[in-house]
Protein backbone atom coordinates (compact mmCIF):
# COMPACT_ATOMS: atom_id res chain seq x y z
CA UNK A 1 0.00 0.00 0.00
CA UNK A 2 2.84 2.21 1.13
CA UNK A 3 4.45 1.98 -2.62
CA UNK A 4 1.01 2.31 -4.29
CA UNK A 5 0.81 5.50 -2.31
CA UNK A 6 4.35 6.56 -3.22
CA UNK A 7 3.78 5.87 -6.94
CA UNK A 8 0.24 7.87 -6.79
CA UNK A 9 2.40 10.57 -5.27
CA UNK A 10 5.02 10.74 -7.66
CA UNK A 11 2.10 10.98 -10.47
CA UNK A 12 -0.02 13.93 -9.07
CA UNK A 13 3.70 15.77 -8.75
CA UNK A 14 4.11 15.07 -12.42
CA UNK A 15 0.37 16.19 -13.02
CA UNK A 16 0.77 19.62 -10.96
CA UNK A 17 3.68 20.29 -13.00
CA UNK A 18 1.09 19.53 -15.93
CA UNK A 19 -1.34 22.13 -15.26
CA UNK A 20 1.69 24.49 -13.87
CA UNK A 21 3.19 24.57 -17.58
CA UNK A 22 -0.64 25.19 -18.98
CA UNK A 23 -1.34 28.58 -16.73
CA UNK A 24 2.13 29.76 -17.80
CA UNK A 25 1.38 29.06 -21.33
CA UNK A 26 -2.25 30.80 -21.26
CA UNK A 27 -0.58 33.47 -18.81
CA UNK A 28 1.64 34.30 -22.16
CA UNK A 29 -1.37 34.90 -24.14
CA UNK A 30 -2.25 37.84 -21.91
CA UNK A 31 -1.54 41.90 -22.82
CA UNK A 32 2.07 42.67 -21.38
CA UNK A 33 1.74 45.08 -18.63
CA UNK A 34 5.03 47.17 -17.35
CA UNK A 35 3.24 49.27 -14.54
CA UNK A 36 6.80 49.01 -13.26
CA UNK A 37 9.48 51.42 -13.87
CA UNK A 38 7.98 52.69 -16.44
CA UNK A 39 9.63 56.54 -17.78
CA UNK A 40 7.05 58.69 -17.64
CA UNK A 41 9.58 62.01 -18.31
CA UNK A 42 9.75 61.09 -21.31
CA UNK A 43 6.14 61.19 -21.77
CA UNK A 44 5.98 65.51 -20.80
CA UNK A 45 5.22 67.15 -23.16
CA UNK A 46 6.89 71.09 -23.60
CA UNK A 47 5.10 73.60 -21.34
CA UNK A 48 7.40 76.53 -22.21
CA UNK A 49 5.26 77.70 -25.32
CA UNK A 50 8.15 75.82 -27.15
CA UNK A 51 9.32 73.12 -29.28
CA UNK A 52 11.59 71.34 -31.02
CA UNK A 53 12.65 71.78 -34.64
CA UNK A 54 14.35 68.69 -36.03
CA UNK A 55 17.12 68.68 -39.16
CA UNK A 56 18.88 67.13 -41.41
CA UNK A 57 22.60 66.99 -42.39
CA UNK A 58 21.71 69.32 -44.82
CA UNK A 59 19.68 71.43 -42.59
CA UNK A 60 16.46 70.43 -43.98
CA UNK A 61 13.48 71.11 -41.50
CA UNK A 62 12.47 67.10 -41.50
CA UNK A 63 9.72 67.96 -38.53
CA UNK A 64 8.34 70.36 -35.57
CA UNK A 65 6.54 68.77 -32.19
CA UNK A 66 6.04 70.01 -28.55
CA UNK A 67 7.01 65.81 -27.55
CA UNK A 68 9.81 65.46 -25.49
CA UNK A 69 12.71 64.74 -28.30
CA UNK A 70 16.25 62.71 -27.40
CA UNK A 71 19.07 61.25 -28.92
CA UNK A 72 18.19 57.87 -30.26
CA UNK A 73 14.78 58.86 -31.38
CA UNK A 74 13.31 58.21 -35.27
CA UNK A 75 11.27 59.80 -37.83
CA UNK A 76 9.84 58.03 -40.65
CA UNK A 77 9.01 60.82 -42.95
CA UNK A 78 5.73 61.49 -45.54
CA UNK A 79 8.64 59.69 -48.20
CA UNK A 80 9.43 56.91 -46.17
CA UNK A 81 13.05 58.42 -45.26
CA UNK A 82 13.99 57.18 -41.92
CA UNK A 83 16.17 59.36 -40.00
CA UNK A 84 17.91 59.30 -35.97
CA UNK A 85 18.18 62.26 -33.62
CA UNK A 86 21.97 62.15 -32.81
CA UNK A 87 22.19 65.07 -30.57
CA UNK A 88 20.14 68.10 -29.17
CA UNK A 89 21.48 71.79 -28.77
CA UNK A 90 18.59 73.94 -27.47
CA UNK A 91 15.38 73.74 -29.46
CA UNK A 92 16.89 72.02 -32.46
CA UNK A 93 17.77 68.71 -32.70
CA UNK A 94 20.01 67.11 -35.61
CA UNK A 95 18.80 63.84 -37.14
CA UNK A 96 20.76 61.70 -39.95
CA UNK A 97 19.39 59.60 -42.41
CA UNK A 98 19.58 55.87 -41.62
CA UNK A 99 17.63 54.56 -44.50
CA UNK A 100 14.27 53.88 -46.37
CA UNK A 101 11.77 51.95 -44.96
CA UNK A 102 10.05 49.33 -47.09
CA UNK A 103 6.27 49.46 -47.79
CA UNK A 104 4.59 47.79 -45.48
CA UNK A 105 2.11 45.07 -46.37
CA UNK A 106 -1.74 45.28 -45.35
CA UNK A 107 -2.80 42.32 -42.74
CA UNK A 108 -6.13 40.85 -43.68
CA UNK A 109 -7.86 39.86 -40.80
CA UNK A 110 -5.45 39.85 -37.69
CA UNK A 111 -5.16 36.43 -36.06
CA UNK A 112 -6.87 36.00 -32.47
CA UNK A 113 -5.33 34.77 -29.69
CA UNK A 114 -5.26 31.26 -28.93
CA UNK A 115 -7.37 32.53 -25.46
CA UNK A 116 -9.95 34.50 -28.05
CA UNK A 117 -10.11 31.39 -29.87
CA UNK A 118 -11.05 28.62 -27.44
CA UNK A 119 -12.99 30.71 -25.31
CA UNK A 120 -14.16 32.91 -27.32
CA UNK A 121 -14.19 36.96 -27.46
CA UNK A 122 -15.99 38.96 -24.71
CA UNK A 123 -17.22 41.52 -27.51
CA UNK A 124 -19.07 39.35 -29.45
CA UNK A 125 -16.72 39.11 -32.76
CA UNK A 126 -16.82 42.84 -33.15
CA UNK A 127 -14.68 44.35 -35.48
CA UNK A 128 -13.91 47.29 -32.77
CA UNK A 129 -11.63 50.14 -32.57
CA UNK A 130 -11.08 52.13 -28.74
CA UNK A 131 -10.32 55.55 -28.58
CA UNK A 132 -9.42 57.64 -25.70
CA UNK A 133 -7.92 61.24 -24.58
CA UNK A 134 -5.17 61.35 -22.39
CA UNK A 135 -4.70 64.81 -22.41
CA UNK A 136 -8.54 65.91 -22.39
CA UNK A 137 -7.51 69.48 -21.64
CA UNK A 138 -6.35 69.64 -25.25
CA UNK A 139 -8.42 72.46 -27.38
CA UNK A 140 -7.92 74.21 -30.78
CA UNK A 141 -7.89 78.13 -29.99
CA UNK A 142 -8.92 79.41 -33.50
CA UNK A 143 -12.57 77.92 -32.92
CA UNK A 144 -12.51 76.62 -29.15
CA UNK A 145 -11.08 79.70 -27.70
CA UNK A 146 -8.17 78.41 -25.46
CA UNK A 147 -5.64 75.52 -26.13
CA UNK A 148 -6.39 74.25 -23.11
CA UNK A 149 -9.72 73.25 -21.71
CA UNK A 150 -10.22 71.42 -18.47
CA UNK A 151 -11.30 67.88 -18.76
CA UNK A 152 -13.73 68.86 -21.64
CA UNK A 153 -11.70 69.85 -24.33
CA UNK A 154 -12.31 70.26 -28.05
CA UNK A 155 -9.68 66.74 -28.51
CA UNK A 156 -13.17 64.66 -27.67
CA UNK A 157 -15.18 66.55 -30.79
CA UNK A 158 -12.35 65.40 -32.92
CA UNK A 159 -12.72 61.78 -31.11
CA UNK A 160 -16.30 62.07 -31.80
CA UNK A 161 -15.81 62.35 -35.36
CA UNK A 162 -13.15 59.57 -35.50
CA UNK A 163 -16.13 57.79 -33.95
CA UNK A 164 -18.40 58.42 -36.55
CA UNK A 165 -16.22 58.12 -39.74
CA UNK A 166 -15.09 54.83 -38.14
CA UNK A 167 -18.78 53.57 -37.65
CA UNK A 168 -19.99 54.12 -41.00
CA UNK A 169 -17.21 52.58 -42.10
CA UNK A 170 -18.14 49.30 -40.46
CA UNK A 171 -16.53 49.28 -37.21
CA UNK A 172 -17.61 49.55 -33.76
CA UNK A 173 -15.82 52.12 -31.43
CA UNK A 174 -16.13 52.01 -27.77
CA UNK A 175 -14.79 56.11 -27.41
CA UNK A 176 -14.05 56.44 -23.86
CA UNK A 177 -14.77 60.48 -22.89
CA UNK A 178 -13.29 59.88 -19.46
CA UNK A 179 -11.46 62.97 -18.19
CA UNK A 180 -7.92 62.53 -17.17
CA UNK A 181 -6.82 66.18 -16.28
CA UNK A 182 -4.49 67.75 -15.02
CA UNK A 183 -2.07 67.84 -18.03
CA UNK A 184 0.84 66.76 -15.89
CA UNK A 185 3.53 64.22 -15.73
CA UNK A 186 1.08 62.13 -14.23
CA UNK A 187 -1.42 61.81 -16.57
CA UNK A 188 -0.53 58.81 -18.43
CA UNK A 189 -0.85 56.83 -14.83
CA UNK A 190 -4.59 58.14 -15.11
CA UNK A 191 -5.48 57.11 -18.71
CA UNK A 192 -3.56 53.81 -18.28
CA UNK A 193 -6.98 52.62 -15.83
CA UNK A 194 -9.29 53.92 -18.74
CA UNK A 195 -7.00 51.93 -21.57
CA UNK A 196 -6.90 48.92 -19.45
CA UNK A 197 -10.97 48.95 -18.61
CA UNK A 198 -11.27 49.62 -22.46
CA UNK A 199 -9.04 46.28 -23.12
CA UNK A 200 -11.04 44.37 -21.19
CA UNK A 201 -13.34 44.41 -24.07
CA UNK A 202 -10.76 42.98 -27.00
CA UNK A 203 -10.35 45.50 -29.32
CA UNK A 204 -8.27 45.00 -32.38
CA UNK A 205 -6.81 48.29 -31.80
CA UNK A 206 -6.41 50.93 -28.84
CA UNK A 207 -5.96 54.43 -29.66
CA UNK A 208 -5.14 57.48 -28.06
CA UNK A 209 -5.98 61.25 -30.02
CA UNK A 210 -4.16 63.90 -29.15
CA UNK A 211 -3.21 67.54 -30.63
CA UNK A 212 0.27 68.78 -30.55
CA UNK A 213 1.24 72.43 -30.11
CA UNK A 214 3.60 74.00 -33.02
CA UNK A 215 3.09 76.36 -35.65
CA UNK A 216 -0.43 76.08 -37.49
CA UNK A 217 1.70 75.51 -41.33
CA UNK A 218 3.39 72.17 -39.96
CA UNK A 219 0.08 70.04 -40.03
CA UNK A 220 -2.13 72.23 -41.95
CA UNK A 221 -2.76 71.19 -46.04
CA UNK A 222 -5.58 71.05 -48.32
CA UNK A 223 -7.33 67.91 -50.02
CA UNK A 224 -9.53 68.36 -52.86
CA UNK A 225 -9.40 72.08 -52.31
CA UNK A 226 -10.83 71.80 -48.50
CA UNK A 227 -7.97 72.83 -45.51
CA UNK A 228 -7.76 69.68 -43.19
CA UNK A 229 -4.88 68.94 -41.12
CA UNK A 230 -2.50 65.97 -41.16
CA UNK A 231 -2.12 63.63 -38.52
CA UNK A 232 1.29 62.32 -37.07
CA UNK A 233 1.48 58.70 -35.63
CA UNK A 234 3.27 58.53 -32.14
CA UNK A 235 5.18 55.31 -30.90
CA UNK A 236 6.78 54.90 -27.61
CA UNK A 237 10.48 53.24 -28.15
CA UNK A 238 10.69 52.43 -24.60
CA UNK A 239 7.70 49.58 -24.50
CA UNK A 240 8.00 45.96 -25.18
CA UNK A 241 5.52 46.04 -27.95
CA UNK A 242 7.11 49.00 -29.64
CA UNK A 243 8.01 46.57 -33.03
CA UNK A 244 4.54 45.56 -33.12
CA UNK A 245 3.10 49.15 -32.30
CA UNK A 246 5.28 50.67 -35.15
CA UNK A 247 4.65 47.63 -37.63
CA UNK A 248 0.58 48.72 -36.67
CA UNK A 249 1.35 52.52 -37.92
CA UNK A 250 3.56 51.47 -40.80
CA UNK A 251 0.48 49.68 -41.95
CA UNK A 252 -1.97 52.70 -41.71
CA UNK A 253 1.00 55.08 -43.56
CA UNK A 254 0.94 52.29 -46.33
CA UNK A 255 -2.83 52.51 -46.87
CA UNK A 256 -3.04 56.26 -46.39
CA UNK A 257 -0.46 56.67 -48.64
CA UNK A 258 -2.78 54.69 -51.30
CA UNK A 259 -5.95 56.84 -51.42
CA UNK A 260 -4.39 60.17 -49.04
CA UNK A 261 -0.72 60.31 -49.23
CA UNK A 262 -0.85 64.38 -47.82
CA UNK A 263 -2.93 62.88 -44.49
CA UNK A 264 -0.09 61.40 -42.55
CA UNK A 265 2.29 63.64 -41.45
CA UNK A 266 4.98 60.87 -40.23
CA UNK A 267 5.34 58.41 -37.26
CA UNK A 268 8.16 59.68 -34.47
CA UNK A 269 9.15 56.76 -32.30
CA UNK A 270 10.25 58.90 -29.45
CA UNK A 271 10.91 57.27 -25.92
CA UNK A 272 8.41 56.42 -23.59
CA UNK A 273 5.77 54.30 -22.65
CA UNK A 274 2.55 55.91 -23.73
CA UNK A 275 1.01 52.96 -22.27
CA UNK A 276 1.67 51.11 -25.81
CA UNK A 277 2.72 48.46 -23.76
CA UNK A 278 -0.85 47.41 -22.77
CA UNK A 279 -1.16 46.28 -26.71
CA UNK A 280 0.47 45.05 -30.05
CA UNK A 281 -1.97 47.79 -31.79
CA UNK A 282 -1.49 50.79 -29.26
CA UNK A 283 -0.63 53.92 -31.05
CA UNK A 284 -0.76 57.64 -29.91
CA UNK A 285 -2.04 60.61 -32.73
CA UNK A 286 -1.54 63.90 -33.02
CA UNK A 287 -4.27 65.31 -34.72
CA UNK A 288 -3.09 69.40 -36.09
CA UNK A 289 -2.12 71.49 -33.13
CA UNK A 290 -3.43 74.04 -31.15
CA UNK A 291 -3.20 76.59 -33.76
CA UNK A 292 -5.04 74.77 -36.24
CA UNK A 293 -8.91 75.23 -36.75
CA UNK A 294 -10.57 71.89 -35.06
CA UNK A 295 -12.92 71.97 -37.97
CA UNK A 296 -9.54 71.03 -40.33
CA UNK A 297 -8.62 69.06 -37.57
CA UNK A 298 -11.92 67.20 -37.59
CA UNK A 299 -11.43 66.32 -41.68
CA UNK A 300 -8.00 64.99 -40.87
CA UNK A 301 -8.85 62.41 -38.86
CA UNK A 302 -12.09 61.23 -41.15
CA UNK A 303 -10.00 61.20 -43.66
CA UNK A 304 -6.75 58.94 -41.70
CA UNK A 305 -9.65 56.63 -40.26
CA UNK A 306 -10.66 55.25 -43.79
CA UNK A 307 -7.24 53.52 -43.86
CA UNK A 308 -8.25 51.48 -40.69
CA UNK A 309 -10.70 48.70 -41.85
CA UNK A 310 -8.43 48.15 -44.71
CA UNK A 311 -5.23 47.32 -42.21
CA UNK A 312 -7.81 45.63 -40.12
CA UNK A 313 -9.33 43.52 -42.65
CA UNK A 314 -12.98 44.73 -42.53
CA UNK A 315 -15.12 45.13 -45.41
CA UNK A 316 -18.16 46.98 -45.88
CA UNK A 317 -20.73 48.07 -43.28
CA UNK A 318 -20.89 45.11 -40.71
CA UNK A 319 -21.15 45.61 -37.30
CA UNK A 320 -20.57 42.11 -36.08
CA UNK A 321 -18.43 39.72 -37.77
CA UNK A 322 -18.00 35.95 -36.72
CA UNK A 323 -15.11 35.01 -34.68
CA UNK A 324 -12.94 32.62 -36.34
CA UNK A 325 -13.93 28.67 -35.12
CA UNK A 326 -10.22 28.12 -35.07
CA UNK A 327 -6.50 29.19 -36.31
CA UNK A 328 -4.10 26.63 -37.23
CA UNK A 329 -0.83 28.47 -35.76
CA UNK A 330 -2.48 28.65 -32.69
CA UNK A 331 -3.85 25.36 -33.01
CA UNK A 332 -0.48 24.14 -33.96
CA UNK A 333 1.49 26.01 -31.26
CA UNK A 334 -1.07 23.96 -28.28
CA UNK A 335 -0.45 20.38 -29.87
CA UNK A 336 3.69 21.48 -29.65
CA UNK A 337 2.94 22.21 -25.89
CA UNK A 338 1.24 19.41 -25.18
CA UNK A 339 3.76 17.34 -26.56
CA UNK A 340 6.71 19.12 -24.48
CA UNK A 341 4.78 18.82 -21.27
CA UNK A 342 4.09 15.27 -22.00
CA UNK A 343 7.38 14.96 -22.65
CA UNK A 344 8.58 16.68 -19.96
CA UNK A 345 6.30 14.15 -17.65
CA UNK A 346 7.88 11.47 -19.08
CA UNK A 347 11.04 12.57 -18.41
CA UNK A 348 10.17 13.08 -14.98
CA UNK A 349 8.31 9.39 -14.38
CA UNK A 350 11.34 7.95 -16.01
CA UNK A 351 14.05 9.16 -13.94
CA UNK A 352 11.61 8.48 -10.68
CA UNK A 353 10.56 5.08 -11.41
CA UNK A 354 14.32 3.69 -12.76
CA UNK A 355 12.67 3.11 -16.25
CA UNK A 356 10.24 2.61 -18.89
CA UNK A 357 7.95 -0.16 -17.06
CA UNK A 358 8.22 1.56 -13.72
CA UNK A 359 7.16 4.44 -15.75
CA UNK A 360 4.53 2.76 -17.22
CA UNK A 361 3.31 0.68 -14.21
CA UNK A 362 2.87 3.97 -11.90
CA UNK A 363 0.46 5.71 -14.71
CA UNK A 364 -1.00 2.11 -14.65
CA UNK A 365 -1.27 2.33 -10.46
CA UNK A 366 -2.61 5.98 -10.45
CA UNK A 367 -5.74 5.31 -12.90
CA UNK A 368 -6.29 1.79 -11.07
CA UNK A 369 -5.94 3.20 -7.83
CA UNK A 370 -8.52 5.87 -8.81
CA UNK A 371 -11.05 3.99 -10.67
CA UNK A 372 -11.14 1.30 -7.29
CA UNK A 373 -11.51 4.42 -5.17
CA UNK A 374 -14.60 5.49 -7.12
CA UNK A 375 -16.38 1.94 -7.21
CA UNK A 376 -15.50 1.87 -3.42
CA UNK A 377 -17.61 5.27 -3.14
CA UNK A 378 -20.47 4.05 -5.32
CA UNK A 379 -20.70 0.49 -2.89
CA UNK A 380 -20.92 2.76 0.05
CA UNK A 381 -23.81 4.60 -1.05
Amino acid sequence: MQTVAYKNKSFYKAALCLIALCLICLGMNRPISAENKIDRGSEIERSDGGYYTVIDEKSKVLLQTAHTISAGDEYIAADNSRYRITRIKGDVAYAKLVGKEAEAKLAANPKPTLIQTLMGSKNGGRKMIALYHTHSDESYVPTDGSASIYANGGIFKVGGVFTTRLQSLGLDVDHSRRPHDPHDANAYVRSRRTAVQLLQKQPMALIDVHRDAVPPNVYSTKVQGRPITRVKIVVGRSNPRSSANLQFAKQIKAALDRTHPDVLEGILLTRGNFNQDLSPRALLVEVGAHTNSRYAAQRGIALFAEALPKVLGVTGVSPRVPVPKSNRGDWAALVWGVLIVGGAIAGYLLINSGGWRGAWEQIRGFFRGEFLDINRRRGNR
